[in-house]
């Protein structure tokens, strides 16, 4: 069975689902043995983003991401050196030609509500981010079929090798909770039963606090964590938030911004944290090769000679930072950091200009075609919900202006790609994305078939990320992972400009336990993994 005749299959036998759902419930005569929660002391972090809802099919904050790592398991997590490791998968076996897998499921672990968990919950799941999920559907790429012969064997079959297989961090979701809901998109998720190490408190906050408490489960099959509970205090500002810290009314922080590696260095207890991490935020340039100048690669390598990358990081983000240059963060495996920069250079933006018929023919200082007369206006979009884009705007606007091309820059209420459509007119836009710590989910973001802003198209990219999709091994996908980020590079549809780092603070002076995840993954909160609140306990009288 093909992916897209799975996707319909699952439609048409939605209904039957949802009914024998119903009887399972009804079936159920005893109330299951719920969650033991443990007592311990709390850690509160803080926050300076919300989360936009508690909806693993609809998620896209990271703060909600951070959430669904504490309250569910997937059948692999990533561990803080970015390497997948059994959870609700005991283990596996692989078919001779690599295209059946077998998962046998762990026995006796439960959701919070003490309901097992069961093979059918990860069909289930499987089968409804299939069809809803646009963040994770990318993870289902290449399953054609999925089975389960018992309570606890999974059997999925792929069209083709599937390297990333245990990648997959999509949260195992209890059947018996979803399948009940009349309207998925709706259903506010509340109590967020899951299998994980924590469970969501209900706990009721005063009217000027928002915050999200979990307390740990102390029965844990994977063991207990060393603390009792994490609470995320939101903080409208990342000044305020800082302030928090440095008086010691939070633990800890994520989010923070350059300000602080000032103002909080040298505090008495605050240990700063400037991570690279997989799903860390880079910013770029994405240009409209549909139409205009820019369906000339040269016209797009022409604006990376003109921008002043250093200027632009020191500006927009302080030392919160790095210069940019492949789709591959550096807080990846993955990073082809050998890739020659082209830095910048006007003469070479001119000779560029003048082999694609742009002079300066009045010498008025503007560029203009040579057979139209027309001048070199470019329009460039950016948002007024990211104080980066503005300043970066404004860099890149006087770095072309030097060699005579104008730029008109437009600001716009929302994000960028709601005016930057495929058919609309424009020529640049300011645009971020997050990373990824699995390279076939971050490859696919600029395949064609995913890739509608730019309209770029590449026969070599597209053979390279299959490549990398059947990758059989380790350093087989890091080499097409490579050459996927030089072919971008190269034919430059989005130019990178910045890599910003996640700058994170904890009250070392209260907390312990966390030194080898922060060797190993670089920081503490957003590391895609759950170790870091497994190992935190806090600092006792004697230090320990």
């Amino acid at each position: 069975m093909r992916a897209g005749t799975l996707r319909n299959y699952i439609k048409k036998t939605a209904a039957l689902a949802l009914g024998g759902a119903l009887l399972f419930l009804s079936a159920c005569g005893s109330e299951p043995e719920k969650a033991v929660l443990q007592d311990g002391a709390e850690m509160t972090i803080a926050v300076t983003e919300m989360a936009d809802t508690l909806n693993p099919l609809y998620a896209d904050s990271r703060l909600a991401q951070e959430f669904f790592l504490l309250v569910y398991d997937p059948l692999w997590r990533i561990d803080a050196n970015g390497d997948p490791v059994n959870c609700l998968a005991e283990d596996y076996s692989l078919s001779s030609d690599q295209l059946t897998w077998t998962i046998r499921l762990r026995k006796g672990v439960t959701f919070s509500d003490g309901v097992p968990v069961t093979s059918a919950d990860v069909k289930y799941t499987y089968e409804t981010m299939m069809i809803n999920s646009q963040n994770f559907d990318p993870c289902f790429d290449g399953i054609s079929d999925i089975r389960c012969p018992d309570d606890y064997t999974l059997v999925i079959t792929t069209d083709y090798v599937k390297s990333d297989m245990r990648d997959n961090p999509v949260p195992i979701l209890p059947r018996h909770i979803w399948s009940a809901q009349a309207d998925l998109r709706s259903f506010d998720n509340s109590e967020m039963i899951g299998s994980g190490p924590f469970v969501r408190d209900m706990v009721e906050t005063g009217p000027q606090e928002i915050s999200w408490t979990f307390r740990a489960r102390a029965n844990y099959f994977g063991g207990a964590a060393k603390l009792g509970s994490v609470r995320f205090l939101y903080y409208s500002t990342e000044t305020v938030a800082g302030r928090a810290v440095s008086s010691g009314e939070v633990d800890g922080a994520m989010g923070l911004s350059d300000v602080q590696l000032t103002t909080l260095e040298g505090v008495p207890g605050v240990r700063l944290i400037q991570a690279y991490l997989p799903g860390s935020d880079i910013w770029g340039v994405a240009f409209n090769t549909r139409k205009g100048v820019f369906t000339s690669a040269n016209m797009r390598v022409m604006v990376e000679y003109c921008t002043d990358r250093a200027w632009m990081l020191s500006m927009s983000s302080g030392d919160a930072g790095m210069i940019g240059s492949v789709w591959a963060g550096p807080g990846t495996d993955y990073f082809n950091s050998t890739v020659n920069l082209r830095g910048m250079s006007p003469s070479d933006a001119l000779n560029v200009c003048y082999s694609e018929g742009y002079y300066d023919r009045d010498e008025d200082g503007k560029l203009e075609n040579i057979v139209t007369g027309d001048p070199l206006v470019l329009s460039l979009y950016t948002s007024s919900q990211d104080s980066w884009s503005s300043t970066a705007a404004t860099i890149l606007k006087e770095g072309l202006e030097t060699i005579g091309a104008q730029v008109d820059i437009k600001v716009v209420d929302g994000p960028v790609t709601g005016t930057c459509t495929p058919k609309a007119n424009w020529d640049m836009c300011m645009l971020s994305w997050r990373g990824d710590a699995n390279p076939v989910l971050a490859a696919r973001r600029f395949r064609a078939a995913n890739n509608s802003l730019t309209g770029w198209y590449s026969e070599a990219y597209e053979s390279t990320y299959e490549q990398l999709c059947t990758a059989a091994d380790e350093m087989a996908a890091q080499n097409a992972a490579y050459q996927l980020q030089q072919i971008v590079y190269d034919e430059c549809p989005y130019m990178v400009l910045i890599y910003h780092s996640d700058i994170q603070a904890l009250r070392d002076d209260s907390w312990t336990g966390y030194e080898d995840i922060l060797t190993a993954a670089g920081g503490l909160f957003g590391i895609g993994s759950v170790d870091a609140y497994m190992a935190f306990e806090p600092v006792t009288e004697t230090g320990a």
